[in-house]
């Protein structure tokens, strides 16, 4: 029965995110508020979370007795603000604070932070209650972050009815965008895209050394760049990769390590970015290309580092490629499966040629996908109405938590504005920067980590572009790059203990301490802590310079990536020694740092200096260490 209902819900909601998408109610002559439609995506989500997250998994009928109340209250006071929105928000707009509109947005809170806590976990659900009480004590705080007095009847207007709180940027880019790129994802699975970008990975990295990681790289890298979710990523695509890598000779911890880390990544990848790259150009305000092509060379390197890793390692351990007879052939898998490379085209072309919305190439896409294999086929078999089906509910389980995220993270935005703190701590937090640019930045990305632990993408960014990188940029960071910068952190969150859920999700298919393979994972990831760093202080790297800046600075920067990298593996061509390996990681440093950390009058120095340092190590490895002694990594 709750599977039904449920389906049904799901159903609605996806049906609903289409229809805005296309407009539908202009189309038929009905002027709807944006808010009456989001609050309408709440209510939808507010009973599949209540349905499918139990107080009491153990005990239903407590859980009956508690959840049916609260979650009926809740999607009772969304739907009543619907159908009431233009009076509602004439009255905020007025000051007109009656005690009914009250209610229903302390009705709509209490509920969407319970939601929060059930679908994303108790940290979100404790910042959101953090920013209330700061608002509320706003006046009683030091000097230094005080904030305006607060009024309870005016707080409950602001956030329920008025843009910038609750129906924020989060939550209109969620409703319009993100639902339908989740659908995009959903029917690429249900219809075996995903086991045709495995296939296709297979076949044309599973010849070469260390060639099942490669495919557990390229495959997660692929599908999670429009999954949205790194959790999910490792599950749906770790329950193969995994186990191959396993087989080959990885380390278990390395090969659930890689797969975390690959799936991570993938939210960083153009063109789609897990959402977040859409909600990135809303925040800054500018076209979605500039973000996608920004986001270009920092995810190629992110992935180089990853696959050099992989394939050195296996050097290292003799780890060969898979046999020719368990790998596909890659013109067969092309000749059948071309049909899922088709969306993608569709929506690139759709967005940079034909400058549709993000929302509306992404439905294009999709229906070109499902009419092309409804009349092509793929190996003669066809979609059918439970492949769609499967795939809408899929959508809404994945969409419902990110709404409430969405919601929940206005609730904190909007709190903080309001109140006067957001500007304060922003204040504070340029004065702590302004002598220390670098440690600000590393201050920055701790709380990154910690603020974005357990949440999907959209919500991590939509948090962090607010309370982060607004004060990067107050210090005169260029905005993409710390828009990105947040990004990275926020996502490194999915990989780094203490609770780095994507590793800990690897763990348990791969059977290996979470904790270990958390940390097998950073080591992996290394990149991801620094890149972002790099291309801060170096904005040619997110394309922001001269051709020439741009060629110099992504050529360094792949250098440095191999010579680091190399390093952490401790081995090219050869083991390498410890001093070889001092040596590689001072030469790509050195690499990834931009020129102009360097005194140009010390230039040719440092490039002495540097020759004359490397000669003396190698002379050292020759005649003074054995130079076959392999260094334990």
């Amino acid at each position: 029965m709750k599977t039904k209902i449920v389906s049904a819900l799901g159903f609605v909601l996806v049906l609903l995110a289409i229809l805005w998408a296309i407009n539908f109610q202009r189309v038929m002559g009905l002027n709807l508020y944006k808010g009456q439609y989001l609050y309408v995506l709440i209510a939808l989500a507010t009973a599949v979370v209540f349905i499918t997250h139990p107080l009491f998994p153990n005990r239903p009928k407590l859980s009956w007795l508690i959840d049916t109340p609260l979650a009926l209250a809740g999607i009772l006071a969304s739907l009543f603000i619907s159908f009431d929105f233009e009076v509602l928000i004439d009255q905020a707009n007025l000051y007109d604070f009656n005690w009914f509109g009250q209610f229903l947005g302390a009705v709509v809170i209490v509920v969407l932070i319970e939601g929060v806590r059930r679908s994303a976990g108790l940290s979100l659900a404790l910042i959101i209650i953090a920013s209330i009480l700061l608002a509320y004590f706003a006046t009683s705080l030091p000097d230094a972050i005080s904030g305006r007095p607060f009024r309870l009847d005016s707080f409950l207007y602001k956030m329920a009815y008025l843009e910038g709180n609750i129906l924020g940027a989060p939550l209109v880019i969620v409703g319009s965008v993100v639902i339908t790129f989740v659908f995009m994802g959903a029917v690429l699975q249900a219809t075996g895209g995903g086991q045709f970008f495995s296939n296709l990975s297979a076949a044309l990295f599973g010849g070469s050394r260390g060639g099942s990681a490669k495919i557990a790289v390229t495959a997660s890298g692929l599908f999670g760049a429009i999954s949205g979710s790194a959790v999910a990523n490792v599950i749906s695509t770790g329950m193969i990769t995994i186990p191959m890598s396993r087989k080959a000779g990885y380390k278990a911890e390395t090969a659930a390590g890689l797969e975390a880390v690959a799936s991570t990544g993938g939210q960083l990848v153009p063109p789609v970015m897990g959402a977040a790259a859409f909600l990135m150009a809303a925040t800054l305000k500018v076209e979605y290309s500039v973000v996608v092509l920004a986001a270009l060379i920092p995810s190629f390197l992110y992935y180089l580092a990853l696959y050099l890793q992989v394939d050195l390692i296996a050097a290292r351990d003799g780890i060969k490629g898979l046999p020719k007879q368990e790998r596909p052939n890659p013109l067969s898998e092309l000749r059948y499966g071309w049909l899922f490379v088709m969306p993608f085209v569709v929506l690139i072309l759709g967005l940079f040629s034909f400058a549709w919305r993000p929302e509306y190439a992404a439905l294009i896409a999709t229906a070109s996908l499902f009419l092309a294999l409804c009349v092509f086929g793929v190996r003669g078999k066809r979609p059918s109405i439970a492949h769609l089906s499967a795939a809408v509910r899929d959508t809404a389980v994945a969409s419902v938590g990110i709404i409430l995220i969405a919601a929940g993270a206005g609730i904190v935005i909007g709190a903080l504005n309001t109140s006067g703190i957001l500007f304060k701590i922003t204040e504070a937090i340029v004065d702590i920067g302004g002598g220390n640019l670098v440690g600000l930045l590393v201050l920055a990305a701790l709380i990154c980590i910690v603020l974005g632990m357990g949440m999907p993408t959209v919500g991590v960014y939509a948090l962090l572009s607010t309370l982060v990188a607004a004060p990067l940029v107050a210090l005169g960071i260029d905005p993409i790059a710390a828009h990105l910068f947040v990004l990275y952190f926020g996502m490194m969150s999915m990989i780094t203990p203490p609770v780095a859920i994507a590793s800990f999700a690897a763990a348990g298919l791969a059977g290996t301490p979470p904790m270990k393979t958390a940390l097998e994972a950073s080591r992996l990831a290394w990149s991801a802590y620094i890149l972002p760093f790099i291309f801060v202080a170096n904005p040619a790297l997110i394309l922001n310079g001269s051709s020439l800046d741009i060629v110099l600075a992504v050529t360094r920067a792949t250098a440095g990536v191999w010579l680091v990298t190399a390093c952490v593996v401790g081995y090219l061509g050869q083991p390498l020694l410890l001093l070889r390996r001092a040596l590689y990681l001072f030469l790509g440093v050195a690499l990834l740092l931009p020129k102009t950390v360097y005194p140009e009058s010390f230039a040719s120095v440092i490039a002495v200096v540097t020759l004359c340092f490397a000669i003396a190590v190698l002379l050292l490895e020759h005649f003074v260490y054995k130079p076959k002694t392999v260094f334990n990594s």
